[in-house]
């Protein structure tokens, strides 16, 4: 039984892996392109031209950074190949890393996350799977298994190239699978470090965050964009993409990832920051996680099939719901969907699960909590017996033998009532031949 609802938990769950906005709201966000969601459900609260295919260009690390903490160790000590670090375009983001020079992966994610490398992006990308080339695949198929569903990587730092493409909906779904990982979540919310000098580099490396929502080193008074919320993640800009920002900020329980692309400055005014922070301004002020079911809630009622004095099994909540929803949503707006397992039959025990009920808003799944049983209840003896005897009764092979001996006390019937006929015949042709003898010998 347990099993059976599991499937369908898996199913359901499948059904609603791409999650869409139920939430309408004009913003002013100035980006062509944006998003806002939920990081823990990855429910869209605000979108504007989300799946509209743009440049990346740095947050493309993003995905970089993934792959390295999936398919690397951070201890693996990498040797930087003239190929990865002087194929860069002159002006390129870098930390310098020279030929020859040793680092750990470790310390390559940190000149990547921090620091926006491209150098080390190409480093990693080789030392993960042997080239770019192979690297690149591995990129696109790690994408899709995320939740992409148009994107095109071409390089593993985010340089411009006409087919290096993504959106903000694909991004968002990355960088929420990104920020559970605790070493990339760790990596991406510092703001300045110090690398030691390397075998090649004898001197210090300073290291300083490029994203202004949690590094103050990088605000100046005509733009301050210093948040305290923020906790991450990746700037991205090139004279073609424009200014691309994902940033994840968090309160209390409530925790939302933004994607802006292809922002403009003006005047000292980064709309990458301006409209990301509306974005959250949006989010923490008008969701809060509520709860919608408690542990123990009762549900429903059923019938119990066999059950003693004809009892009926109260169905409560196992666990409990909470879901981000506006802060003035109304309770009937709430649907609740029961699926109660048909035909429950005795014995019950207290506990067990008996189906569930799922909770939608605005026509989207909010989650589900398991049906189970409230006490235990005893199977009627009686009840069994008699069930037992229609079930057989209610059986072809049943009906066929009692048809049969339905057939077989009918034709005795009829044998012996012809049988009767067939003596009463013979009884009347006696006395009638006795009379007529009487009557011949008679003597008058």
């Amino acid at each position: 039984m347990q099993k059976k609802l599991a499937i369908i938990f898996l199913f359901l769950f499948l059904v609603n892996i791409f999650p869409t906005s139920v939430f309408a709201q004009d913003l002013d966000i100035h980006s062509p392109s944006a998003i806002l969601i939920d990081s823990a459900t990855g429910r869209i609260l605000y979108e504007k031209n989300a799946n509209e295919k743009m440049y990346p260009a740095s947050i493309t690390k993003i995905m970089t950074g993934i792959l390295a903490l999936e398919e690397g160790k951070l201890n693996d000590v990498v040797t930087a190949s003239s190929n990865a670090v002087l194929s860069l375009e002159p002006g390129s983001s870098n930390i310098g890393i020279l030929p020859g020079e040793e680092m750990t992966l470790e310390q390559l994610l940190q000149g990547l996350l921090i620091a926006s490398a491209n150098e080390a992006g190409n480093i990693i990308a080789e030392h993960i799977s042997g080239s770019l080339e192979e690297f690149v695949k591995l990129m696109n198929q790690r994408a899709i298994e995320l939740g992409a569903k148009n994107t095109h990587f071409v390089n593993a730092c985010g340089l411009h190239d006409d087919n290096h493409m993504t959106t903000a909906y694909d991004m968002a779904m990355i960088a929420r699978y990104a920020m559970t990982i605790p070493k990339f979540r760790e990596l991406v919310s510092i703001d300045y470090m110090e690398m030691p000098p390397t075998n090649k580099y004898k001197e210090i490396r300073y290291l300083s965050n490029t994203n202004r929502l949690i590094n103050r080193y990088r605000n100046t008074p005509q733009s301050n964009y210093l948040y305290e919320p923020a906790i991450g993640i990746k700037t991205g800009y090139t004279s073609k993409a424009n200014h691309t920002l994902v940033a994840a900020a968090k309160k209390g329980n409530q925790e939302y990832i933004t994607v802006v692309m292809d922002a403009k400055v003006e005047n000292y005014t980064y709309y990458s920051y301006e409209d990301t922070l509306k974005l959250f301004k949006y989010g923490f002020e008008n969701f809060s996680y509520q709860t919608i079911v408690k542990p123990g809630d009762i549900l429903e009622e059923s019938p119990v099939i066999e059950a003693k004095n004809n009892e009926h099994v109260i169905l409560q909540a196992d666990t409990s719901l909470e879901a981000l929803l506006p802060r003035d949503v109304k309770e009937e707006e709430i649907i609740k969907e029961s699926y109660p397992l048909q035909n429950i039959k005795a014995p019950v025990k207290k506990g067990d699960a008996l189906g569930f009920v799922s909770y939608k808003y605005k026509g989207e799944t909010l989650g589900k909590v398991n049906l189970v049983a409230d006490k235990n209840i005893e199977q009627d003896p009686i009840e069994v017996v008699k069930n037992k005897t229609l079930s057989i009764m209610d059986t072809l092979w049943f009906k066929i033998s009692a048809g049969v001996v339905a057939s077989v006390v009918l034709l005795s019937i009829v044998l012996i009532i012809i049988a009767r006929m067939k003596r009463r015949r013979n009884t009347f042709a006696g006395s009638k031949h006795k009379i007529s003898y009487l009557n011949r010998h008679r003597k008058w």
